[in-house]
Formats: structure tokens, C-alpha cells, sequence
């Protein structure tokens, strides 16, 4: 490991988000309710619920997490939209782990919908739109949380100015972390190429296009490297495909970079979750002050 790496914890980068969200929950007054579902016996989803809970409930929410039979979660979403005690909905994905999770995320309430993953968030981020409803700009759009996370962890670092000098390559193209990351970062200037099991896409100023690049061309391209491949079969990232100084960052349950990279690369960040709970508890006040209060 080289001796200047900066080896980031995003605990730490988290913490001022946390302070400020707490004391937008002093500052309303008020009992802000959240309801998570699990509905599946994945790992690592109830590893994240039970963090989740936990930080929630220890920022000053009240967060009731609920383990539900899968075929029961529709209806209890349509419960949870329709009652005014509750100001957002939490599920966590994988619960079918095929098209019906498009469709579950897609019927959460948009004014409920922490994760922003429901396609009225989608349409407006996808169209750099800011404002949650037209015309009133003092009332900010949501964004998905982990891509949310990702550059927040990159701007407290102090990497994301002067993002239209830069090249970025994301491994993973899923529909609520990697295409809107992909999105978010090209609208904000960068050169993004987006990588999945179909191959690359490019992006510039939110807009994908087909084209012709080997992962090897990319990484070596690239200043900003972002791996979330949730697969063993995926081939790590390794030393002599990155670009010497580059910035690292896996949101991955599994690693994706070889150890050795931190032999080459200035800035590695090996997890990116409590940022995305952070950002995720940001989207609940939010919410609640665009809708309920």
C-alpha cells in the first residue's frame, strides 16, 4: 500500500449529514414515520434493514421495520400509501428478484418514496429537473440514495469539482444505482462509460449512446473508477488496468478491486453504506417537508 493513499471511511464522511438531519428533526418538532418491508431471507438485505432501523431510530425517526411474506408486500404498500401516520416507504430489494421488483418500486407513492427509484423521481432526474413539483422551486427534487451517496462521498473528499475534465467508468447498470449514477454525473460534466453484462454505453450530459470501448480502454482512461457488480464471477479490477492517481470506489456487498490497487491509486473507497443511509434519512426529511408537513 502506498503511504499517501487516502483510504476513505464514509461513517466519517456521513457524520455531518447525520448532525444536519438531526437537527431538522429538532427544528420540526414533529414525529416522522417511516415503515421499511423486508420480504425475502437475503443476507445481506436484512444485514441492511437492521442498520437501517438502527440509525434511523438513533437520529430521531420513528422506523417500524416489518419481515412480511412476499406475496403480502403489495398490499401492504397500498396500506402504507394510503395512510396518513406514515411519511415514507423502505423496501428492500431483492424480494422476487426479477421484473416484479420494477413493479413494487413502482407502486410506492412517489410522496412516500425514500429510495426515489418510482418513475416520477426517475423522469425528473433523468431530466435534471430540481424541483419536486413544477414550479415551486423552493421545494427540492429527490435522488436515488446510493448514486446520492456516491458523489456526496466524492464531493466531501473534495473530487467531484471540475467534473467536466474528467472521465468516469461504472461497473453496473441497474436501473436504481448504476444507470441514474451514470446519468447524475455526465449531467454534472463528466465523460461517463457505463459497463454491464451487455456491454458499455456512453454517456455525456445525461444521454446514453451506443459505443465501441474494451474495459481495458475505459479503465485506463478513467479518473473516477465506481464498482457495485454483487457477483463472485465478475473479474476484479486489478493494478495494471488503472490509471495511475485515480479515485476508487466499490458500493459492492462484494469486493471488486484486487488488494493490489491500493499500490497505484490515490484515493480508494472501499464501502459506501452508511452515506447511503445517511442520504436515505436526507430523502425522508425531504419528503416530508415537500408533502407532509
Amino acid at each position: 500500500m502506498r503511504t499517501d493513499l487516502q483510504k476513505i471511511d464514509p461513517a466519517v464522511v456521513a457524520e455531518k449529514y447525520v448532525a444536519e438531519i438531526k437537527a431538522s428533526i429538532d427544528r420540526l418538532g414533529q414525529s416522522i414515520h417511516v415503515i421499511g418491508f423486508i420480504a425475502s431471507d437475503d443476507k445481506p438485505s436484512i444485514a441492511y434493514a437492521n442498520a437501517t432501523r438502527r440509525t434511523f431510530t438513533e437520529t430521531g425517526f420513528t422506523y417500524e421495520l416489518k419481515q412480511i411474506q412476499r406475496l403480502d408486500l403489495e398490499a401492504a404498500i397500498r396500506k402504507a400509501n394510503e395512510d396518513p401516520g406514515i411519511h415514507g416507504i423502505f423496501i428492500y430489494f431483492p424480494v422476487f428478484s426479477n421484473q416484479e421488483d420494477n413493479y413494487l418500486r413502482n407502486l410506492v407513492h412517489y410522496t412516500k418514496d425514500i429510495e426515489a427509484g418510482s418513475l416520477y423521481w426517475t423522469r425528473k432526474m433523468s431530466a435534471n429537473d430540481r424541483s419536486a413539483i413544477g414550479g415551486k422551486t423552493n421545494k427540492k427534487a429527490l435522488l436515488p440514495c446510493t448514486p446520492l451517496a456516491i458523489i456526496k462521498v466524492l464531493d466531501g473528499i473534495g473530487e467531484y469539482e471540475a467534473l467536466t475534465d474528467k472521465t468516469v467508468t461504472i461497473f453496473n447498470r441497474s436501473e436504481v444505482i448504476g444507470r441514474p449514477l451514470a446519468v447524475m454525473m455526465s449531467n454534472d460534466g463528466a465523460d461517463v462509460f457505463s459497463f454491464d453484462e451487455f456491454g458499455p454505453l456512453e454517456f455525456n450530459a445525461g444521454e446514453p449512446r451506443e459505443v465501441k470501448i474494451s474495459r481495458e480502454e475505459a479503465l485506463a482512461r478513467s479518473d473516477i473508477v465506481i464498482t457495485g457488480v454483487p457477483d463472485h464471477s465478475f473479474e476484479r479490477v486489478h493494478r495494471d488496468e488503472l490509471k495511475t492517481e485515480s479515485v476508487c470506489i466499490n458500493f459492492s456487498s462484494i469486493p471488486n478491486y484486487d488488494d493490489e490497487i491500493e499500490d497505484k491509486v490515490r484515493i480508494f473507497v472501499p464501502r459506501v453504506g452508511p452515506m447511503t443511509v445517511a442520504m436515505c434519512m436526507r430523502n425522508t426529511i425531504r419528503l416530508y417537508e415537500n408533502f407532509h408537513q
